[in-house]
């Protein structure tokens, strides 16, 4: 119940289209949302990364400039990394 709707349709687009956006979210987060350092954390190219992230923008309410967003987001992202 905690975790935000997007996500879990994200983790449902990964498994049936083999892509990464839950990874790629996350390593986001992970590098203190800086998009460069993310990138590298993931070993593709910037613009592949911002190519996800578009991706995502098409499929979900993500938006880089919706603080909320991105805190749900990525608290949702941490429980499941705790229930994992």
């Amino acid at each position: 119940a905690m975790i935000h709707p997007d996500i879990l349709c994200l983790q449902q687009h990964d498994a049936t289209h083999h892509t990464a956006y839950i990874a790629t979210l996350d390593a986001y987060f992970q590098a203190g949302r800086n998009a460069l350092k993310a990138a590298q954390n993931l070993h593709i190219h910037k613009s592949t990364f911002f190519y996800r992230l578009d991706k995502i923008k098409e499929a979900t309410d993500f938006t880089l400039d919706n603080e909320a967003i991105l805190f749900a987001y990525e608290l949702s992202l941490q429980i499941l990394h705790y229930l994992a």
